[in-house]
């Protein structure tokens, strides 16, 4: 195996292996410590999000469905009205979700409510919820935080092979099933 595939099979990219250790770096110094700390006793609805809502946030959304949990998901750069991509239909359906009814959601097709948890899949995403919904009553935070070896950054899918595909998709499904043992 060449060194370049050992990279796109575990950070899909070039570029996402330079963003993932950025932004660990970021994540040991602290930086994002504040978003683990999280008001469960004020969480009505789970928010997940993406870039394009259509690998990441909806599988969120389909584990938390799964267990009954209030949920949504949005896009940030999206056109909407897509079905999730089929990699994640078929990733979800092998591990007990269902992500066939899946359309995408633009940001602005989202709706905050008093209790809303967004959970975003990069700091980047964290940097343009705060923008756009700085005075509403929701909180925030990453969705590899919750993992028992946290991470600040989880690339996105959509262009990288089908072993990073797959084991992006199982970090968001541990992440948001860890997250979901924090609510209860």
């Amino acid at each position: 195996m060449t060194d370049l595939k050992k990279v796109a099979d575990y950070f899909g990219s070039k570029k996402g292996l330079l963003r993932y250790y950025t932004y660990e770096f970021l994540r040991i110094l602290g930086v994002y410590s504040k978003f683990k700390r999280v008001d469960f006793t004020k969480v009505k609805r789970l928010v997940f999000v993406c870039h394009g809502n259509i690998c990441r946030s909806p599988l969120g959304e389909a584990v938390a469905r799964h267990h009954n949990i209030p949920t949504t998901s949005f896009g940030l750069d999206t056109r909407g009205g897509d079905p999730a991509d089929p990699r994640a239909i078929s990733w979800a359906s092998s591990n007990g979700y269902n992500l066939n009814e899946h359309q995408t959601k633009r940001v602005d097709q989202y709706a905050p409510i008093d209790g809303d948890l967004l959970i975003g899949m990069e700091p980047k995403h964290i940097r343009e919820i705060k923008r756009r919904f700085e005075k509403q009553p929701i909180q925030i935070t990453l969705i590899g935080l919750w993992l028992n070896s946290p991470i600040a950054y989880l690339h996105d899918p959509y262009t990288a092979n089908s072993e990073y595909f797959s084991r992006c998709e199982k970090v968001v499904a541990d992440s948001s099933t860890i997250l979901l043992r924090a609510i209860k």
